[in-house]
């Protein structure tokens, strides 16, 4: 049976005969920023467990404040623009990387939309513990990759770039035409790589982070499938701090910042850890009932190991 509508009033009722106690600012924050995604986003932290083995509905911890709830919402949407900035320089040294090492072994203008450029079933990367079928797999991959690459080329989209490179050379360079593909598309081609391009991408991620340990051909995909996960979650605005991705839903906060050690170069990776202490400083009086010292043990931040690690 569907929830009935609910004016803000009415939710703010609800809140309060559930053990919440909200101000004169509740109202405007919940009409801004919705019930769903504020309440029902990040309630659990403040839910009383015990007493709700007695009740059907939710009931909160006694003394609980929504602008607790509201603080632990913004806490999060802060940590997605902050992550998504690292995330960010991560995928553009990564796509270069994949790109430079794949025009250097098939300098061809068009070589990127040759089939035969790629990898085949037998020689295309899986990830670790991969028991599906291979060569139908790598049949559908690579269909899908040459669509997207033909109709980026065709300029089905409209981009302006792109068709000036069509009108004046009659071709688009690939290193042209990746400002145009996603992470997304960029982690399909790079599993498509040959090893030979695999590997040469990782040594110049390698010499790009200053890292003295080189990310393998099989880490780098894990580090794509990671990553491109992370992205586009906080591109779309979803919950970050206690999310898991992958396919068994176990890849956390701290496994993601993990793929981003041996990629990004080491005075980032700092900034990256400074700058999330920070905001752990800048809202922990507010969020009461969440530990940022839990927080920040549980996401894995900052990892002052594997960094010290890295520099000896």
């Amino acid at each position: 049976m569907a929830k009935e509508f609910k004016t803000i009033d009415e939710l703010i009722d609800l809140l309060e005969s559930r053990n919440v106690i909200t101000d004169e600012n509740t109202k405007t924050q919940l009409m801004r920023e919705s019930y769903y995604a504020v309440v029902n986003g990040y309630k659990k932290p403040f839910l009383d467990t015990q007493a709700m083995k007695e009740s059907a509905n939710d009931v909160f911890l006694k003394g609980t404040r929504f602008e607790w709830i509201y603080s632990l919402f913004l806490f999060d949407r802060d940590l997605r623009s902050l992550t998504f900035k690292y995330i960010a320089k991560a995928e553009a040294i990564m796509k270069n990387a994949v790109v430079y090492s794949f025009c250097k072994a098939n300098p061809g203008p068009n070589d990127y939309l040759a089939t035969a450029s790629y990898a085949s079933a037998k020689e295309m990367l899986f990830a670790k513990g991969f028991s599906g079928n291979r060569a139908k797999i790598h049949q559908t991959n690579l269909s899908r990759l040459m669509s997207v690459l033909n109709k980026k080329v065709a300029g089905s989209d409209g981009k302006a770039f792109i068709s000036h490179y069509v009108n004046r050379y009659g071709f688009v360079p690939l290193w042209v035409l990746a400002n145009d593909l996603t992470f997304g598309h960029i982690a399909h081609f790079y599993q498509l790589q040959r090893r030979s391009v695999q590997n040469n991408a990782c040594k110049t991620i390698a010499s790009i982070s200053g890292s003295n340990r080189r990310i393998t051909a099989q880490e780098l995909l894990h580090a794509f499938s990671v990553l491109v996960d992370f992205r586009n979650l906080c591109a779309h605005d979803e919950r970050l701090y206690c999310a898991k991705t992958g396919r068994s839903h176990d890849i956390a906060f701290k496994d993601m910042v993990e793929q981003m050690v041996p990629i990004l170069p080491q005075e980032d990776l700092l900034d990256f850890f400074n700058e999330l202490s920070q905001l752990f400083d800048k809202y922990k009086t507010v969020m009461r009932i969440v530990d940022p010292n839990s927080m920040l043990k549980e996401m894995g931040i900052p990892i002052v190991e594997t960094l010290t690690t890295e520099k000896e």
